[in-house]
């Protein structure tokens, strides 16, 4: 009928209506984003401090490691944290009051949180998220477990032993959920905390290696590698060989400071760099310098200075020319990149300069004065606490480039002259700080040098090893020593008349250089660890990477 048509539409119509102003209603409501959703998608660091103070004291202690653990993140990548914020220190204070009652899952982000921030809290803070993760180690998944000893070992903190050892043995007894990731990172947090774990467990990662030796990404192999090299377990010798080809086929793919660390390691490990692996690496090397670390570049120098394998002259004066940009930047800013890592900060260490100019000594390169300057700056505040013996070697390197000052002289002699120090120094470093005593005296007129102090009982001492090497190459056979610097100069091209000067132990050389008489003047000196006093030469042009 009509009338119920009507009825019904009339219905329809105030349904339709209804629905359509509750739909208006809901649109005008503010869309409510849960606590969780607003700090994920949190871009700034103050975003989510701004987040976290909303909630004050009453955030939950999962809320509160969601916080940490997305500043960390943002940290990460690029974004500024204020770590004397007041907000950030809200945070960690709340951190420290909740610790307690923490699960794994909580105290692996915070501590990841503030490895990512760098930020290094008070050790009593650190003892107690240690204390939390040996009470309740048995609820930490294999990833946790390798977040927080990572943590850890990042933010330079070395847990007590009972905490390293439950965590080795609750790896041991989880081995089959060790992927390699999880493995790489913890062999490497052991390592960097100079713990050292049970040969079960080293031999256990070992045999994870073998069997999954594709599956590990370049920077996992190079964790893995490193982490070995310090513990001094070696590897058998096949998957040694394996590795080897492994990284010689994909050596484009290491990043710079992996590439540096995975060389050290294998030549530590016993493993035989061939020339293609070297040639390769250098070449990668070069291509990727911009993104090398101080530390990286000193640690691969000193890899091809080991091995006595000449990378080229381009890789020794890009890596040159890097390191002293690098270190100029740093004091423009403010800061000193620490050789221990690729930033931070803190001064590049003496033991660092040391090994870098050793390596460029052995290298036959003479650096850029401007990079041996700003070597000498960073060296000599640290003079009273160099190891005697790399203090000696270093003042002989200065020398060979000539560039050892009457300051840095007068400094370390000063230190090297007291009779409990001069005591520990090694005779091959005595012999090293006569050879540079020799060079200073041999450039005044008077045979003499008023400007550096030189103490005789040092230099009687330090003349008396010298006489002792001497002797000692004396009475090897001449041609094994003849041999040697035969084949140095041949490696670089230099034509050459050598005999043996029999009564004194030196070797006599006739060369014929165009434009390398630099390179020549100290390059036998390292071969056969003696200073040649006599050495004639005629300069055509001096090359630019000796200027």
């Amino acid at each position: 009928p009509a009338g119920m048509v009507a009825a019904a539409t009339v219905q329809y119509q105030q349904q339709l209506a209804g629905r359509q102003q509750h739909q208006q209603q809901q649109q005008q409501q503010p869309v409510v984003v849960d606590f969780t959703t607003r700090v994920a998608t949190a871009t700034t660091s103050a975003e989510v401090l701004d987040i976290a103070s909303e909630r004050g004291m009453g955030l939950m202690t999962d809320q509160l490691a969601l916080c940490l653990h997305r500043l960390g993140q943002l940290h990460a990548g690029g974004a500024a944290v204020a770590a004397a914020a007041q907000g950030f220190q809200d945070l960690l204070g709340l951190c420290r009051s909740r610790a307690a009652g923490m699960g794994p899952k909580q105290i692996a982000e915070v501590l990841w949180a503030l490895a990512l921030l760098q930020h290094v809290p008070d050790v009593g803070f650190l003892d107690l998220l240690a204390n939390q993760c040996l009470s309740k180690l048995a609820g930490f998944t294999a990833e946790q477990l390798s977040t927080i000893l990572r943590a850890f070992a990042m933010l330079g903190y070395i847990p007590g032993t009972p905490l390293l050892e439950a965590a080795a043995n609750a790896l041991r007894q989880n081995l089959p959920l060790l992927i390699p990731k999880f493995a790489a990172s913890t062999m490497w947090s052991f390592a960097r905390m100079e713990y050292r774990p049970s040969t079960q467990l080293l031999d256990a990662v070992v045999q994870l290696l073998a069997e999954s030796l594709n599956s590990f990404t370049p920077d996992q192999l190079s964790q893995m590698l490193w982490a070995y090299s310090q513990f001094g377990h070696n590897l058998p010798t096949p998957l040694l060989a394996a590795t080897l080809k492994r990284v010689e086929a994909s050596v484009a793919t290491f990043a710079p400071d992996d590439l540096a660390s995975v060389l050290s390691a294998l030549t530590t490990l016993g493993g035989q760099l061939n020339s293609g692996l070297l040639t390769a690496a250098a070449n990668v090397a070069i291509a990727n310098m911009g993104s090398f670390g101080v530390s990286a570049l000193v640690d691969i120098l000193q890899v091809y200075a080991h091995l006595k394998f000449h990378p080229g002259v381009t890789l020794l004066h890009s890596a040159a020319q890097h390191i002293a940009g690098k270190l100029t930047q740093q004091q423009a800013s403010g800061t000193v990149a620490g050789a221990g890592s690729s930033g931070g900060s803190g001064r590049i260490t003496a033991t660092s300069i040391t090994s870098l100019l050793q390596s460029y000594a052995m290298l036959a390169y003479a650096p850029p004065k401007a990079l041996l300057q700003l070597l000498r700056q960073q060296l000599h505040p640290q003079v009273a606490a160099v190891d005697p013996s790399e203090l000696a070697a270093v003042l002989w390197c200065f020398s060979l480039f000539k560039d050892l000052t009457p300051e840095l002289w007068n400094a370390a002699i000063a230190v090297l002259s007291q009779p409990s120090t001069t005591a520990t120094v090694t005779p091959a470093s005595l012999t090293k700080l006569y050879q540079a005593y020799l060079l200073i005296i041999s450039k005044s007129p008077d045979g003499s040098s008023s400007l550096h102090t030189t103490p005789p009982q040092l230099i009687l001492t330090a003349w008396q090893a010298y006489r002792a090497t001497q002797e000692a190459t004396v009475a090897a056979p001449a041609g094994d020593l003849m041999q040697d610097v035969a084949r140095c100069l041949a490696f670089i091209g230099v034509p050459y008349a050598l005999k043996m000067v029999s009564e004194d132990g030196l070797l006599a050389l006739g060369l014929a250089i165009p434009d390398r008489w630099a390179i020549v003047d100290f390059c036998v000196i390292v071969w056969n660890g003696l200073l040649l006093q006599q050495l004639e030469y005629y300069v055509v042009c001096k090359a630019y990477y000796v200027v």
